[in-house]
């Protein structure tokens, strides 16, 4: 038993076999394909946040001096404007009385769709 281990323990030489590629030359291809979708959505609001009165003309003149109507809180009251007369009876005018109260005043919805497709294609050549 000893002598076997004193056998496995001597040192023994180490045979190597030479690696020899068995091709000349050679080709690599490769083809890669990709899509993306990009949704979106994008909605824009704009809104009054108070009462607007708007009063224009030619050829007329208030009855009083108030022109503008009182507000209180969220509350305007018309009937306290201010009455328009003809300044010469007869000849042309022109009135535009406009009100706007506060809320929304519009509303943009815009939907888009961005689609990128990807194709690579790609070849090595090598030889020995």
């Amino acid at each position: 038993m000893r002598r076997l281990i004193l056998l496995l323990m001597l040192p023994s030489p180490a045979v190597a076999v030479p690696v020899i590629p068995n091709f000349s030359q050679g080709v690599v291809s490769s083809h890669t394909e990709s899509k993306t979708i990009v949704k979106e959505s994008i909605v824009s609001e704009s809104y009054r946040s108070g009462f607007e009165y708007t009063v224009s003309g030619t050829g007329v003149e208030p009855t009083s001096g108030i022109v503008s109507p009182p507000v209180s809180g969220n509350q305007i009251n018309l009937s306290s404007r201010s009455s328009w007369r003809q300044v010469t009876p007869g000849n042309a005018f022109q009135f535009v009385e406009t009100l706007n109260t506060p809320g929304l005043i519009e509303k943009v919805i815009i939907d888009r769709e961005t689609i990128t497709e990807t194709v690579i294609d790609s070849t090595s050549t090598f030889s020995q």
